[in-house]
């Protein structure tokens, strides 16, 4: 991240003042980081606050019955307390009123049989659970990871390479004329 903002943006904004530039990564898993305010359903209690929950950020809600197009969901109370799925769910009239107890996340037992994992089937999209439900939504399914927010943000565009492809990144082939060049020359 640091190298990102403070040692490859501003020298290309010094020396191509109006450019865009195009940043390219491959798929380590540092490139996929996500920020510490990222909207993960993963980090969210069914009730509100709790020991492992943090803040989040705010989000956009598209809902076509909005005379915006949508609107600002705050994923904290004034008090600062992180929202649970639940008050989330109900904001956006998502809460099912005719079920029962509706579950934070729907889970089977694993299969050496000790203990419960999520529900693949679950996790893909749905309504089975709060947490399935979510997840489906459009602006929780677009998060992107830190290092990506951070380059839009200043104006430029990010791609990442597909994951385990040496013959789609270019800095492998950057590498290997280099050290063709240092073969033939040394």
């Amino acid at each position: 991240m640091e190298q990102v903002v403070l040692k490859a943006i501003p020298p290309f904004k010094a020396q191509f003042p109006g450019c865009k530039a195009l940043f390219a990564f491959d798929n380590a898993r540092n490139h996929l980081k996500y920020a510490s305010d990222v909207l993960r359903v993963s980090e969210m209690n069914l009730e509100p606050g709790g020991k492992n929950t943090k803040a989040m950020r705010d989000t956009f809600v598209i809902d076509a019955n909005h005379p915006d197009g949508g609107y600002t969901q705050k994923t904290v109370f004034l008090d600062g307390t992180p929202k649970g799925l639940k008050a989330v769910l109900i904001e956006r009239s998502l809460w099912p009123q005719t079920v029962f107890r509706f579950l934070a996340q729907f889970t089977i037992k694993s299969a050496s049989g000790k203990g419960m994992k999520p529900n693949p089937q679950c996790l893909s999209g749905g309504n089975c659970c709060a947490r399935a439900l979510l997840a489906a939504r459009l602006d929780f399914q677009q998060q992107k990871s830190q290092i990506e927010d951070e380059i839009l943000a200043a104006g430029h565009d990010v791609i990442f390479y597909p994951a385990f492809n040496c013959k789609l990144n270019f800095i492998e082939y950057y590498c290997g004329v280099g050290n063709l060049y240092a073969r033939n020359n040394c």
